[in-house]
């Protein structure tokens, strides 16, 4: 039996919990024990409880950098994490390490990790990254762009002074550890092995031939099933934030839209959801079973997260709205394969009631989602599993004995 530890370090929701479940039980089938290091340990009981699956709380920096501006890409990104904080970050690497000292796992899975995988290097325990493309930067620098449409080299001096700073910073806090420093960031995520839980077609960085696309492997069967309102029109599936800055424009949007509306809304004050509730939409008070939702539903409205591959995948079209970065370069990716609507976060509330009656009435965007879905084919969910589980075992065989 072999000790494999699932690693979240950044983001947030239900999305990383959500792929590291279908894992974590198939590893234990095989005889295996998983043990998760979340970011947010307070998800964990809800989704991994009722599995008896075992959880620790991650080291996570307490003071995420605000201000600067758009970040140009994923390096930009991590100096909002202390990575330009050398002793900062030899504390959370500190703090890694005796989380890896106190488990001795024989293999180390991340997913959006990049403090634990740069604090893991020197130790010798294969490693893995999953996750969906933003997560997992391909390996060169300087990092691809976020807006890859734009011409690199009128930001070249900018990014290269970020690279030099954070390569200093990230090899200050190596030099405490005694650990083998990086020559340049991607350095962080160099692993044995890399698999891409998404659609090569939703790649935030584009579609790439050195990684290995599974298709999205979030849990499908946990949640309550879907309950829509009575009547005869298509059903709209609406996954939304209560803290998203313009809940209730779009809730308003689908309450007079020709559909019957299902409404999940993480933290939504009661006062919305009595405002809202209609013959035609319903609110759900808790997480759905997705596996039903996306057999049921005929189209969707959410954020641009990890559920946007499972709902294309499943042929449906697609109205985002994304909240940040990530979110964002998803949602622009779905929007070039025509297969969904975007809708930017500072754009005019007023545009929601047409997007979403397209969403509901374009036949022709339904068309191209479902040819879409005729696209891509990563087999059954639990085939897809099973295969990152395979590789997951490939390392632990390639594993030379410890000394």
């Amino acid at each position: 039996m072999a000790t494999v530890a699932l690693v979240w370090e950044l983001g947030s929701d239900l999305g990383h919990i959500g792929r590291f479940l279908p894992l974590a039980l198939a590893l234990r089938a095989r005889g295996h024990e998983p043990m998760m290091i979340l970011n947010d340990i307070a998800r964990g009981e809800a989704m991994l409880g009722a599995h008896g699956l075992r959880f620790l709380q991650a080291p996570l920096w307490r003071h995420p950098g605000r201000g600067g501006g758009f970040d140009l890409d994923f390096t930009e990104t991590m100096r909002r994490y202390g990575f330009l904080d050398p002793a900062g970050l030899t504390s959370l690497a500190r703090g890694w390490r005796e989380l890896y000292r106190l488990l001795a796992p024989d293999c180390l899975v991340f997913d959006h990790a990049p403090s634990a995988m740069r604090a893991d290097r020197g130790l010798g325990v294969p490693r893995m990254a999953i996750g969906n493309g933003f997560v997992i930067p391909p390996q060169r620098t300087p990092l691809p762009p976020y807006r890859w449409w734009t011409d690199p080299r009128a930001a070249e001096a900018r990014l290269a002074d970020t690279e030099t700073r954070l390569v200093r910073s990230a090899n200050a806090a190596l030099q405490a550890l005694q650990a083998p420093p990086i020559a340049r960031v991607a350095d962080v995520y160099e692993t044995e092995a890399v698999v891409v839980c998404g659609l090569p077609a939703l790649d935030a960085y584009g579609a790439r031939s050195d990684a290995e696309y599974t298709g999205p492997i979030n849990n499908l069967d946990t949640g309550a099933e879907p309950v829509w309102p009575a009547g005869d029109g298509p059903k709209v599936f609406a996954y939304l934030k209560g803290r998203y800055a313009h809940l209730e424009p779009m809730l308003d949007a689908l309450r007079r839209a020709p559909a019957r509306v299902l409404v999940y809304a993480a933290e939504i004050p009661r006062a919305t959801v009595r405002r809202f509730e209609s013959p035609t939409l319903r609110f759900s008070p808790a997480p759905l079973r997705m596996r039903s939702v996306v057999a049921q539903c005929d189209a969707a409205v959410c954020h641009g997260g990890q559920t946007t591959d499972t709902l294309l995948e499943g042929g449906r079209p697609v109205l985002l709205l994304p909240m940040h970065t990530e979110q964002w370069l998803t949602s622009l990716r779905a929007e070039q394969s025509g297969a969904a609507l975007y809708w930017p976060h500072d754009g005019d509330p007023a545009a929601l009631p047409g997007l979403t009656q397209r969403l509901v009435g374009d036949t022709a965007l339904a068309a191209r989602a479902a040819a879409f879905a005729q696209s891509v084919s990563y087999g059954p969910f639990e085939a897809r599993v099973a295969r990152v589980v395979d590789r997951v075992e490939g390392l632990l065989r390639a594993r030379a004995p410890r000394g």
